[in-house]
């Protein structure tokens, strides 16, 4: 049986550009680190990642681009920019509870939880309460005739040694990239627009008993004239063995969420 928090609080979770209400806990009794190194193998001989991982918040703002973001920001064609200064924070898809998707989500500073089973990672996001389902045999995407665009897409995932790399499609263009704090430039928008066409690799490789690493390659040639790559983000195993329920309010709306920011 899993350990559970003992204390539960209510508690206001800022997400990207959104803010979500959710339960915050104190942490419950720690699961352990695991098997030491990056050689930990689950029962059925895969690269073990499962836990409740976490990194530090990354963006671009304050004077620092710690995301790579000025480098996005330079990818995007004249067509995209033009639609982008129209638009403003309170566009970003966040503010009415859609789901960042990956690598916006990993970026966040909030915690996830990898569950493993053969052949299949499942991620789940504080961020918000959405799942990843990944199939980890390098088995094709999902036959196009049943191909849903979705804000997580479709994923197909292959090992690569220790590294679990991850070919994800079928994205359905509302997602943003990053959230309307980040502003690398004085003429940056705040808007980081995806399209349908958005391809995304993603590698996360298990460095140690306590480090997982991710990091992301994305295409978007409807946006962007070429792949843009984010540094890679390191993620901690947190002392906790479940993540907490975050629920966002569509009714708030996109001013609240943007006066509780500060924004």
């Amino acid at each position: 049986m899993r350990a559970r928090a003992t204390t539960w609080g209510v508690g206001l979770v800022a997400v990207g550009a959104a803010l979500w209400i959710g339960c915050g806990g104190s942490s419950p009794e720690t699961t352990g680190g695991g098997a030491a190194g990056s050689a930990a193998r689950t029962a059925w001989g895969e690269p073990d990642l499962t836990g409740v991982w976490q990194g530090q918040a990354l963006g671009a703002q304050s004077g620092k681009d710690t995301f790579n973001l000025a480098a996005l920001e330079a990818l995007y064609t004249p067509e995209a920019r033009a639609r982008m200064q129209k638009m403003s924070a309170k566009d970003d898809p966040a503010l009415r509870c859609a789901p960042p998707p990956f690598p916006h989500a990993a970026k966040l500073g909030r915690r996830l939880q990898i569950v493993q089973s053969p052949g299949f990672a499942f991620v789940f996001t504080e961020a918000y309460p959405i799942a990843r389902i990944i199939p980890t045999t390098g088995r094709p995407h999902t036959p196009a005739e049943y191909l849903f665009p979705s804000y997580m897409g479709d994923s197909s995932a292959r090992w690569e040694g220790d590294t679990l790399v991850v070919d994800v499609i079928a994205f359905n263009g509302e997602g943003w990239l990053a959230s309307p704090q980040d502003r690398p430039t004085g003429a940056s928008t705040g808007v980081w627009l995806t399209s349908p066409a958005m391809h995304i690799v993603e590698r996360w490789r298990r460095v140690d008993a306590d480090t997982l690493e991710y990091r992301a390659s994305v295409e978007d040639p409807d946006l962007l004239t070429m792949a843009w790559e984010t540094p890679t983000i390191t993620l901690r195993r947190q002392p906790v063995d479940v993540i907490d329920e975050a629920l966002c309010r569509p009714e708030d709306g996109p001013d609240t969420y943007l006066t509780r920011l500060g924004s």
